[in-house]
């Protein structure tokens, strides 16, 4: 009986695979910046409406949105990580696409992102960290208003502002912690950087 053997994709066949999966990537990296990019403005707004109308809201409610309010910045700043870390393993595998387009054709056809000057410099890009960075200033001032809001409003003698600075603080710290994990991230590599070879035996 004979054997038959599996049909080998040409240089040309890869190259037009590796393509569709560059220009599915590119409109992920589209979404990718819209949504880091609209963080800015949403963190700007929400610390405009709790400082602006924090003093109208019945006490009760202000003793909460106060307390709600670092818990919610911390975990604001990890969804901004995350969409910059998602941002990263995009703009790296695009890296390799072109590369392995570039080698099976033989010629240097795609160069943006695999000869970019920034390559690999900073997590995300550099519009990235310029986002995440402007974010995360606003996140630290929202947390200082948090302090001086809750401080006038319980007073300078209260025992709860001890625990209240203290939970402030472990806020802070959560968002070193996850911009110092940011800053260590690395893409592992996603696919081998030359085709698989056929069996011929």
């Amino acid at each position: 009986m004979m054997r038959t053997e599996p049909l080998a994709l040409t240089d040309v066949e890869r190259i037009r695979v590796l393509l569709e999966e560059y220009r599915a990537l590119n409109a992920l990296l589209m979404v990718r910046l819209q949504v880091t990019d609209q963080r800015l403005p949403w963190i700007a707004g929400l610390l405009a409406a709790i400082v602006g109308s924090l003093a109208q809201f019945p006490s009760d409610l202000r003793l909460m949105v106060l307390l709600a309010a670092p818990a919610l910045f911390a975990s604001f700043f990890q969804t901004v990580a995350a969409h910059a870390r998602s941002k990263e393993d995009v703009l790296r595998r695009l890296d390799e696409i072109e590369r392995q387009v570039n080698r099976l054709a033989r010629e240097e056809l795609l160069v943006f992102q695999s000869q970019h000057p920034n390559r690999k410099r900073a997590v995300g890009g550099r519009s990235g960290q310029s986002t995440l960075l402007a974010i995360l200033v606003l996140c630290l001032l929202s947390l200082t208003a948090c302090g001086f809001l809750f401080a006038r409003e319980v007073g300078l003698e209260s025992p709860w502002l001890p625990p209240y600075a203290a939970y402030l603080l472990a806020a802070a710290v959560e968002l070193a912690i996850d911009l110092r994990g940011l800053a260590r991230y690395r893409y592992e590599n996603a696919a081998p950087s030359t085709p698989p070879a056929l069996d011929r035996r």
